[in-house]
């Protein structure tokens, strides 16, 4: 969590976001979170998650995109976690804060449990690439209908600006710059390139009747499918696997994709 975020989130600001979204307080249960503040709360017999990020890290426009990106994969029949609009009808609420604002989404929480040692097979790998596969299959078709709601590009990230974490004489930031242009400079087509979720791990999504149900989008943005495939690769080779006969099918199974 950044620190300024942190430092800035009060029981107040918590309490302004249950109210626009007409929550009882009882039902609202801590989840953690990383970047944002996560609680998850039951409302009419149905169970939704409230997130709390902050314009530190995205902005309102920023969120907007995610969430029509969202609606867009839904329209197309993959199953994911939809947000839902606050009493005032407003998809992202904004509440002032002493720096910047913090902004209130909701979303339906995804049906499901989460990944277990036994769901870990092939079925899993085919579910997950054949999963990934209607996104980018998807996303070909994607335009956002405000230019102000792009979600940002793989190279704007703040994580690859060296110059900002490092002293000014250290030779990483050169190298980081010449690899940094060999890679942009590689052709972009609707088939190699697009909107994606970006973090497609095992800890966001759930399996519902051995169906998957994707969460959490709030790092989707523009990069090359391959790369989408790299990511989830690196997270599921870190996955808690007793039998290394497993690890080995999924870099099988991921090669063959590749």
């Amino acid at each position: 969590m950044i620190k300024e975020i942190e430092q800035q989130f009060t029981e107040e600001i918590l309490t302004e976001a249950i109210k626009r979204y007409d929550l009882n307080k009882d039902t609202v249960r801590s989840l953690g979170g990383y970047e944002s503040f996560v609680y998850e709360y039951q409302k009419n017999n149905a169970f939704f998650i409230l997130k709390i990020s902050h314009t530190i890290r995205r902005s309102r426009n920023n969120i907007l995109g995610e969430l029509e990106f969202l609606n867009f994969l839904s329209n197309k029949g993959l199953a994911v976690s939809n947000a839902v609009p606050s009493t005032r009808g407003n998809m992202v609420e904004e509440i002032a804060a002493e720096n910047g604002s913090f902004l209130a989404i909701s979303y339906k929480m995804a049906l499901g449990k989460e990944v277990s040692d036994e769901d870990w097979n092939e079925s899993l790998y085919e579910k997950w690439g054949e999963f990934m596969g209607k996104i980018h299959h998807a996303t070909k078709g994607y335009e956002w209908s405000n230019p102000a709601f792009k979600r940002q590009a793989w190279d704007q990230e703040v994580q690859l600006k060296a110059e900002k974490y490092l002293r000014p004489d250290d030779v990483m930031i050169s190298i980081l710059k010449e690899r940094l242009t060999k890679l942009t400079s590689l052709p972009k087509s609707k088939d190699t390139y697009g909107l994606i979720h970006s973090d497609f791990s095992q800890s966001n999504f759930y399996l519902h009747n051995g169906d998957i149900y994707l969460f959490d989008f709030d790092d989707c943005s523009y990069t090359y499918f391959v790369n989408d495939i790299g990511i989830t690769l690196c997270y599921a080779l870190f996955f808690r696997i007793r039998n290394l006969k497993i690890k080995r099918n999924i870099i099988d199974c991921f090669s063959a994709i590749l």
